[in-house]
Parts: structure tokens; C-alpha cells; sequence
């Protein structure tokens, strides 16, 4: 048998992608039943970041006076959390995924990429507990359910994919320099007041356009709001730049996170 795999090439390389995507399901269902084992509220920690979010940055809203645009406060607000969670939660979980996993990386040899895909599949497990809330409360303030949710995929991928970007980017450096890891949490609240979440991205625009153009998560966290709000197709041309800055991101971060990656093992 093994002298047959060996004469097969295709089938070598098979194997080998069904071993890695075994890889990928054990650690993520391993990270999700670690994260909840031994607490008190289990699963509801997955949604409860969104929620105290939520509550937070809409009472900011209505004390800054920012517009809801005719909307529930609430719902508008959290329509752009959530979201805003799971690509938070990305950046920040992936260089600590990375690091957490320092024993694997040592003993086996794994693709370095499988452990920052490991922190987004389990980002979007919560994300998807999140997102349930989110219809309810949509629900509850009558907002309907319509055709433009078919945009939904296509924004929850460019957030994966953000997020991603950008955890690869910062994992790269903060293997070997610490610091940065410290200060994620602290850049990502910069970028969350840089975002309209708890404001409309009108606001945004009419006080600064060019922030409004250069921040790639502007116009896919406005996108969620107008699809699931507003019941309306997102801005295609802002959508299209954003790509652009994440396929950008992805061609630096993705290589520079492969050349750094081949001495992980030396300093985990």
C-alpha cells in the first residue's frame, strides 16, 4: 500500500490536504469546548461580548447625540457590532492562537497558516451565536427580513478575510517582539471610534472623507447595517475598494507571515 501511495502523487497530496483539514476541525472543536468547559454560563460567553458591546456603544451613541438615522437605536447599533465583534475577536485571538500552539509547531510539521484559520473558525462560531441574537432583536423591533440579506455571505467572508489579514500580519512580528501583542487591544478600540459603529458612516464622510475611503471596514460594517436594517444592497463601489485594501493586506501579510513562520518553532 504505501509503495502504490508513493507512485501517486495526487493521491500523496490528497491524503496529506485531508490530514491538514482533520487538523483544522480537531483543533477548533478543541478550542470551542476549552473556551466554555468549567464556566458557569457555558456557550453565553460567546454572545455576551456582542451584547455588552452593544449596550455600551449605544448608550455612547445617544449621549453623543450621534443619528440612528430614523432607526431603533439599539438595532442599529448592534447591526455593525456584531460584525465588528468577530473581526475584533479575529485580530486579536490570532497571534495568541499562534502562540498557544507553540508545542504542535514544535512537534509537528504542520502548515503554520492552519492555527490563524483555527482562531477564525472558532471567531465565527460566536459570531454565529451573536448573529441569532441579532435576528431576534431585529424581530422584536420589527424589522423585516428581505432580499438584500442575500449580500450577508459575501460581507461575513470579507470580514473573515480582514480579520485574518490582519491577525497573520501582526502574528509575523509578535512572535519574536512581544510588544505589539500588548497593544492590539488597544488599536483595535482606536479603530473600532475610526468605524461607524456607533455612528452613521454619513457622519463619517461629511467630517472626514478621507478616512471614510481609506478604512476598509467602513464600508463592510455600514454593508451589514444597510442589508439588515435598512432591508438595502451595500455600497458596491466602497465594497470593491475594501477588497481591494484586503487583497492588498493579503499579499504583504500572507508572505511575510510564511518567511517569518519558518523559525516559529525556534522561539515558541
Amino acid at each position: 500500500m504505501s509503495q502504490w501511495s508513493n507512485n501517486n502523487p495526487a493521491q500523496n497530496t490528497v491524503e496529506l490536504w485531508l490530514s491538514y483539514w482533520n487538523l483544522l476541525i480537531s483543533l477548533t472543536s478543541r478550542d470551542i469546548r476549552a473556551r466554555y468547559r468549567r464556566t458557569f454560563l457555558g456557550p453565553l460567553w460567546a454572545i455576551i461580548p456582542a451584547i455588552l458591546s452593544t449596550v455600551i456603544l449605544s448608550f455612547l451613541s445617544g449621549l453623543v447625540g450621534a443619528s440612528s438615522e430614523g432607526m431603533p437605536r439599539l438595532a442599529f447599533v448592534m447591526a455593525a457590532t456584531v460584525p465588528w465583534t468577530f473581526f475584533q475577536s479575529s485580530v486579536v485571538r490570532i497571534p495568541h492562537g499562534v502562540l498557544a500552539n507553540g508545542t504542535i509547531l514544535r512537534k509537528m510539521p504542520v502548515p503554520r497558516q492552519v492555527f490563524p484559520f483555527v482562531v477564525i473558525l472558532t471567531t465565527a462560531f460566536d459570531f454565529l451565536m451573536s448573529g441569532i441574537v441579532l435576528v431576534v432583536v431585529l424581530q422584536i423591533f420589527r424589522i423585516p427580513i428581505t432580499g438584500a440579506w442575500l449580500w450577508l455571505p459575501l460581507l461575513i467572508l470579507m470580514t473573515g478575510a480582514m480579520g485574518w489579514a490582519v491577525g497573520i500580519g501582526i502574528s509575523a512580528f509578535t512572535i519574536y517582539r512581544r510588544d505589539v501583542l500588548h497593544g492590539i487591544q488597544y488599536i483595535m478600540q482606536v479603530w473600532l471610534f475610526l468605524t461607524p459603529v456607533m455612528y452613521s458612516s454619513h457622519e463619517l464622510l461629511a467630517q472626514f472623507p478621507l478616512l471614510h475611503t481609506l478604512n476598509p471596514a467602513v464600508a463592510i460594517m455600514d454593508g451589514f447595517r444597510k442589508v439588515l436594517v435598512f432591508g438595502q444592497a451595500p455600497n458596491v463601489g466602497g465594497l470593491l475598494i475594501s477588497l481591494l485594501f484586503i487583497c492588498l493586506g493579503l499579499l504583504i501579510a500572507f508572505p511575510l507571515y510564511q518567511f517569518m513562520s519558518r523559525y516559529f518553532a525556534d522561539v515558541l
